[in-house]
């Protein structure tokens, strides 16, 4: 007998959300008055089940919806899609988007999943469903996505920029910025520099290894294949056991450029652990300026990138779409500046 998949219930959600099934009625009915932070619950349990119902099947898009309705819009929920809510890198950038969204009367929802192709009807269905009026993506997702995704809703990207004809995008210049960082450790003399490289499928680590390469290139130096840690995702254990097995080489480099100052973090551990010192021994330059880098000892020096502003802007760009459809895309590009810590010796700043 061929297996078919049970079909997510009312119940499934109430369960993973934990609150009562009538809470999770009101929510996606908008029946009754429930607290916001519960709204998210069961809006995330929903989207993460893929449940939807006959009413949210029948509510118009947004392109859709005649003007009156659409005004209503206006004024409601704007979803800002994370990759990961556990990253620290984003809580300036959703800080940022909050403090604008006040300004347009927005209610910020967070949805911390993957957009992709077997999900987007099912997050189609709750924008019409919840009345959303906008997207601020921090997400990777495939060109198809976007377009569709595009075509339905106003949509804005955040640090990641397909340059995509439709979508306003708020970023920096990652290839610039972690080039001046790479030409930074090189003039504290250290020649054999390893790289910590996030998921290759976003634009951000595809530019920064490549930003390493060419600096590489430039200064003349070999650059052998394990000093590439090649992680899948932003996490603290995996570089720190990587970076323990790639010091035990006796070419094992002795310094670090990595691309999220978790995974300095991460280095940092790893080269105490093996009775090395930083940044005598081995330098560490992290990227993004989240609380750890001033935190760990030695603290790290980093490429600080404007998080705050890049949210802020990100959701006045949304508001302009949301209030002139046929408003002019941007794409903007914001200064990222080096922050010299004690995890390198040399002592000054730089903006890029």
């Amino acid at each position: 007998m061929a297996n078919t998949k049970a079909k997510v219930t009312i119940n499934d959600v109430a369960h993973l959300a934990n609150v009562s099934v009538a809470t999770v009625s009101r929510v996606l009915n908008h029946t009754g008055a429930v607290r916001s932070d519960t709204q998210n619950k069961v809006i995330e349990a929903a989207a993460t089940l893929g449940y939807t119902n006959s009413k949210m099947e029948r509510q118009p898009s947004y392109r859709e919806a005649p003007e009156a309705a659409q005004d209503a819009y206006h004024k409601q929920v704007i979803l800002v899609s994370i990759p990961l809510i556990t990253n620290p890198f984003y809580n300036q950038i959703i800080n940022g988007i909050q403090a604008a969204a006040q300004n347009y009367d927005f209610e910020c929802l967070l949805y911390p999943c993957n957009i992709a192709a077997n999900n987007i009807d099912s997050l189609l269905d709750f924008i019409k469903h919840l009345r959303v009026a906008g997207i601020i993506t921090a997400n990777l997702m495939p060109k198809e996505v976007l377009d569709k995704l595009a075509s339905e809703i106003p949509v804005v990207q955040c640090c990641e920029s397909d340059n995509h004809p439709l979508v306003s995008s708020v970023s920096i210049n990652d290839f610039t910025a972690s080039l001046s960082a790479m030409d930074y450790i090189l003039s504290t003399g250290k020649r054999r520099i390893g790289l910590i490289n996030g998921p290759l499928s976003y634009k951000y680590a595809r530019q920064r290894r490549k930003a390493y390469l060419t600096a590489m290139d430039t200064a003349r130096l070999k650059v052998m294949p394990h000093w590439i840690i090649q992680l899948p995702d932003i996490n603290c254990d995996m570089a720190y056991s990587s970076v323990v097995k790639l010091l035990s080489r006796p070419d094992a480099p002795n310094a670090f450029f990595t691309v999220s100052d978790v995974y300095a973090a991460a280095a940092i551990r790893a080269i105490q652990h093996c009775h090395l010192r930083v940044p005598e021994d081995v330098v560490v330059v992290g990227f993004d300026n989240v609380d750890i880098s001033s935190l760990t000892t030695p603290s790290i020096t980093t490429v600080n990138q404007p998080k705050f502003r890049i949210g802020f802007l990100s959701c006045e760009l949304l508001a302009e779409k949301i209030h002139n459809p046929t408003a002019e895309t941007k794409h903007l590009q914001l200064n990222a500046e080096l922050i010299i810590r004690e995890s390198t010796a040399l002592q000054f700043n730089n903006t890029f």
